[in-house]
C-alpha cells in the first residue's frame, strides 16, 4: 500500500527550504514563501526586504545629528543651573533683592533663546531619526509601526505620556534588541516624564511667588532638579538612539548578505 505525500506533488512549495510547503507568495516579485522564510511583518521575501532597505538612506546620519543636538541641549543647561543657583544663594527670606531679580531676569531672557532653538532642533532632528529608524524596520519585516503616527504621537495630549515610548520600544524590540537592556528605556522615559513635571511645577511655584507667595526657593530647588533629570534623560535618550543604530546596521547587513546569495 502507497502512502500519501506529506505534502502533494501538485502543491507549490518554498524554492529555498526543499519540501517546505507554500504559505504564500512574495507582494513584490511572486516568489513562493513558506513560513520559515516569510518576515514577522511583511508580506515580501528577505530578497525583496533587503532591496527595499537599499532604496533607505542610512540612519547613521540622522543619529549622529540627534546625539548632537541632545549633548548641545544638555550642556546649555549648565548655564541655567547655575544661575538658578545663584539666584536661591542670594534670597533673602525667599525673596531676591530688586538688583538680584533685575538680573535674573535679563541672564535668563539670554539664556532662554538658544535654549529654545536647541530644544525645536533637537526636536526635529530625534523625530527624523525615529522616523526613518521605523521606515527602516518596517522594510526588513521587523515592525508594522506607522512612520506618521510615530511622528504625531508625540503632540497628542495624554498620548504623548505613552504611545512614544512604546513606539520606541516596539523598535528596539523588533530590530533584536536584548531583554536585560529594557531597564534603560524606562529609565529614559521615566527621567524624561518626570524632568518635564518637575519643570512645571517649578514654573507655576515661580508664578505663585511673584503674587506674593513666598515660594520662589522651593521653585528654584524643583528647577535645579529638573535640569538634572533633564541631563540624565538626554544621555539615556542617546544610548537608547545608538543600541538601536547598532542593531538596525546588523539588521540592514543580514538582509544584504541574504540578497547577495539570493543573487549569486
Amino acid at each position: 500500500m502507497l502512502t500519501q505525500p506529506a505534502v502533494p506533488e501538485t502543491a507549490p512549495v518554498c524554492p529555498d527550504h526543499a519540501g517546505a510547503p507554500s504559505t504564500g507568495t512574495c507582494e513584490r516579485c511572486g516568489r513562493f514563501l513558506c513560513e520559515q522564510c516569510r518576515l514577522p511583518h511583511s508580506g515580501v521575501c528577505a530578497a525583496c526586504a533587503a532591496r527595499q532597505v537599499q532604496a533607505l538612506p542610512s540612519t547613521r546620519g540622522r543619529a549622529q545629528l540627534a546625539s548632537g543636538a541632545l549633548v548641545l541641549g544638555a550642556v546649555l543647561t549648565l548655564p541655567v543651573a547655575m544661575l538658578n543657583l545663584w539666584l536661591f544663594a542670594s534670597l533673602d527670606n525667599g525673596r531676591p533683592s530688586p538688583e538680584d531679580a533685575a538680573s535674573y531676569d535679563l541672564m535668563n531672557g539670554l539664556i532662554a533663546i538658544p535654549t529654545l532653538l536647541t530644544m525645536v532642533t533637537t526636536m526635529v532632528l530625534y523625530l527624523r531619526w525615529l522616523r526613518l529608524s521605523v521606515r527602516t524596520a518596517n522594510a526588513l519585516g521587523l515592525s508594522n509601526e506607522s512612520t506618521g503616527w510615530a511622528t504625531f504621537c508625540w503632540f497628542i495630549p495624554l498620548a504623548n505620556l505613552v504611545k512614544p515610548f512604546d513606539v520606541v520600544r516596539e523598535l528596539w524590540q523588533g530590530v533584536g534588541g536584548d531583554p536585560r537592556r529594557k531597564a534603560q528605556l524606562t529609565a529614559w522615559w521615566a527621567t524624561w516624564i518626570l524632568g518635564n513635571i518637575l519643570t512645571n511645577i517649578s514654573t507655576l511655584l515661580a508664578g505663585a511667588d511673584t503674587a506674593g507667595a513666598t515660594t520662589l526657593d522651593t521653585s528654584l530647588i524643583i528647577g535645579l532638579l529638573s535640569e538634572g533629570l533633564s541631563v540624565a534623560a538626554a544621555v539615556l535618550c542617546i544610548r537608547v538612539i545608538w543600541d538601536i543604530e547598532s542593531l538596525l546596521v546588523a539588521r540592514r547587513a543580514e538582509a544584504e548578505a541574504t540578497l547577495g546569495a539570493a543573487t549569486r
